[in-house]
C-alpha cells in the first residue's frame, strides 16, 4: 500500500452532486402547491355551478 505524505486527493474533496438541481425542486414545489388548490378548489366550484344551475335563485339569494 501507498502512503500518501499529507494532504487530501482532490477527488475526496469535490463536494457530491445532488439529485435535482435547485430549480428542479421548486418547480416540483409549485407543482404540488397547484395540484393541491386545484384538488381544493374544484369540487367546491363544482358544487357551486350545479346548485346555480339546478336551483335557480328564487329570493336573490343562492
Amino acid at each position: 500500500m501507498e502512503e500518501t505524505s499529507g494532504g487530501v486527493t482532490p477527488v475526496e474533496v469535490a463536494l457530491p452532486k445532488h439529485i435535482l438541481d435547485v430549480w428542479v425542486i421548486i418547480l416540483i414545489i409549485l407543482a404540488t402547491i397547484l395540484v393541491m388548490t386545484s384538488l381544493v378548489l374544484c369540487p367546491a366550484t363544482a358544487v357551486i355551478i350545479y346548485r346555480v344551475r339546478t336551483h335557480p335563485m328564487r329570493n336573490g339569494v343562492v
